[in-house]
């Protein structure tokens, strides 16, 4: 008698320094599956690495990896990509498909629940959390985690600009770069969160300081800046300008699962000037408070679309 398959194991994490969204992920024994979207998921399926196919008379054991297969979407399904003929494919495109069946049942589902509550923050002189560095599932790989520096955006991304800075006649390009506001940004969070710390976040939003700095006593949720930034900075420049950055990042911070009402609305209020990219992550939304407005943005996103 055969034995059932297990059920695919499905969850979401936070793609965070520089926090870009959530990313849903579905996996099986054998291939796994990501989508920054919830519509179009890069396929990847376990298989031994082509070089050990030479070494049949080795000693040496066959290493195995994940390796790109394609991409599935519900519409179009699986568009695979050309692959080593080395390779078993036989095996590979069985393991691709018992992986997008178990995929397609979970597309209801979605979003996925959150698990990464292992996080690194930096923190003031205080201890105090500033700015998210990462986040983890599983506190085991924690000491490999190299934690850098808080970024507000990708070296090449020159998209965010600050209207408090533009008021004090702070350009966003300069001799400086195309991304001085976003460096100004950066700088503020370095010079208060100068030093690193992992927290295990509970169910209720309140974390445990770990390493050897670390208590028992759990630090209360709203120690913990709920969208990623710390925005109650004792400078008005510098609150303006953390709080022009949440508002260019919110289409993605809307998909955040702990924040709660007050923090929704103006996610929401923020995210429909910005009609395009709160389009495309829709789906993954976890709650909505403002159906109307967030469906008229939909409504402009497509006729801008339809447009170009």
């Amino acid at each position: 008698m055969s034995q059932a398959t297990p059920p695919a194991r499905h969850y979401a994490v936070r793609r965070v320094n520089p926090f870009e969204g959530v990313l849903q992920v579905v996996e099986t024994s054998s291939a796994r599956a990501y989508s920054p979207n919830g519509r179009i998921w890069q396929v990847q399926v376990l298989a031994q690495r082509p070089d050990h196919t030479w070494r049949s008379f080795s000693d040496v054991s066959p290493i195995e990896q994940f390796f790109n297969f394609g991409l599935w979407d519900a519409t179009a399904g699986l568009q695979k990509i050309p692959a080593n003929p080395v390779m078993d494919i036989g095996a590979m495109t069985a393991a691709a498909g018992e992986l997008t069946a178990a995929l397609r049942s979970l597309l209801k589902t979605l979003p996925f629940p959150l698990i990464d509550n292992h996080e690194c923050w930096a923190t003031d002189y205080h201890g105090a959390p500033v700015a998210l560095l990462a986040a983890t599932e599983d506190a085991g790989v924690m000491p490999d985690i190299r934690v850098g520096r808080w970024q507000a955006t990708r070296i090449a991304d020159h998209g965010f600009v600050s209207g408090a800075l533009l008021a004090r006649n702070i350009p966003a390009t300069g001799d400086l770069g195309p991304r001085q506001h976003a460096e100004q940004l950066e700088r503020q969070v370095r010079q208060l969160g100068q030093h690193k710390a992992w927290f295990q976040r509970l169910p209720d939003g309140s974390g445990i300081r770990l390493g050897p700095a670390g208590d028992d006593a759990p630090q209360p949720a709203e120690t913990f800046p709920a969208l990623g930034l710390k925005t109650d900075w004792k400078d008005d420049t510098a609150r303006e300008l953390a709080l022009d950055y949440l508002a260019w990042r919110a289409p993605r911070l809307l998909l955040l699962q702990g924040i709660d009402d007050e923090q929704r609305r103006w996610l929401e209020r923020h995210a429909c000037r910005q009609a395009i990219e709160l389009a495309a992550v829709f789906t993954l939304i976890p709650r909505i408070l403002d159906h109307h407005a967030i469906e008229a943005a939909r409504v402009e996103a497509r006729l801008r679309k339809a447009r170009r």
